[in-house]
């Protein structure tokens, strides 16, 4: 496996970590509350965290190319940044 698979399975694996934990505290939580979920990055030993709610989470992700990330940390190639947030990036993955 190249660097660049290597990075993007790292990303994957932190997003499928995300979507269970989301899917754990969904009936606990009410809307407003946030959670911390985890950066999406590219690190395979980032442990940063990034607080949205189930919502914010989930629009951000009804884009299967976009990721989650906290400001400056490694993305793969192409990867682009689609906009900055308080603390955090949304990226994109070229097609």
């Amino acid at each position: 496996m190249n660097r660049d698979a290597r990075l993007q399975e790292n990303q994957e694996v932190f997003r499928s970590a995300n979507e269970r934990l989301g899917d754990v505290v969904e009936a606990r939580l009410a809307p407003s509350d946030s959670v911390p979920f985890l950066c999406e990055c590219a690190d395979e030993e980032c442990m940063g965290r990034i607080n949205l709610t189930l919502d914010e989470y989930r629009e951000l992700h009804s884009r299967e190319r976009q990721f989650i990330m906290l400001h400056d940390h490694a993305r793969t190639l192409g990867e682009r940044v689609l906009a900055e947030r308080d603390g955090y990036d949304i990226t994109e993955k070229p097609d």
